[in-house]
């Protein structure tokens, strides 16, 4: 996740309050907490720290079996959703639909995870080259484009933008054999070139 996006997510998170106190938050993809905390820091300090002490309680999803890891679970599976239907008030799906073979699929889990009158944030990128993990599968939305994959379920739109990625330490120089090659990503930066994600944040209404 790129740090312009944590702090857009961050932004869009507080026009947000929990209900009943302290409402859960689905953290589907939430990596390790050392990938959140060292590799990452912004994810932990802009988007965790931020629903933690406004009375989210966190709830971080992912396949591995890590420190950091509540619940070891596959969105990308029919039976994700059986498991933890209606559970959750927020759910967080960022920089992964364009690493799932059936995009459908998940977005159907995302919605039966979350109950209704709850809000999900997805962000995936718009401007960006292919990066497997395991897969790319080459979707590159605007965020109407995301919101369109949840027609039937959302209801307002509270946040959404493209968010141009400035930070020059995203746009890196590498080691090629072809002259030139290795500072492609550099020049484009100068040239007005940018990394760009979509990202949006929407109630739903099942």
């Amino acid at each position: 996740m790129f740090r312009e996006e944590s702090v857009w997510i961050k932004n869009a998170l507080l026009k947000l309050k929990p209900k009943n106190g302290r409402d859960e938050v689905a953290n589907i993809g939430s990596s390790t907490e050392h990938f959140r905390k060292s590799v990452q820091p912004h994810i932990h300090n802009n988007i965790i720290e931020t629903l933690s002490t406004s009375g989210w309680k966190v709830v971080n999803i992912d396949m591995k079996k890590e420190p950091g890891v509540d619940l070891v679970a596959d969105v990308t599976k029919p039976g994700f959703a059986e498991l933890y239907k209606d559970r959750f008030g927020l759910t967080l799906c960022t920089n992964l639909l364009e690493h799932v073979e059936d995009i459908q699929l998940v977005v159907k889990n995302l919605v039966a995870v979350t109950h209704s009158d709850g809000h999900i944030l997805v962000t995936v990128p718009y401007k960006y080259k292919i990066h497997f993990d395991p897969i790319d599968n080459g979707f590159r939305p605007t965020p109407q484009e995301i919101v369109n994959l949840f027609n039937d379920v959302a209801e307002n739109i509270i946040d959404s933008k493209i968010i141009s990625i400035s930070d020059i330490d995203q746009y890196r120089v590498k080691r090629s054999r072809f002259p030139g090659w290795g500072y492609r990503e550099r020049l484009a930066y100068y040239f007005g070139k940018r990394h760009k994600t979509s990202g949006v944040l929407f109630s739903i209404k099942k």
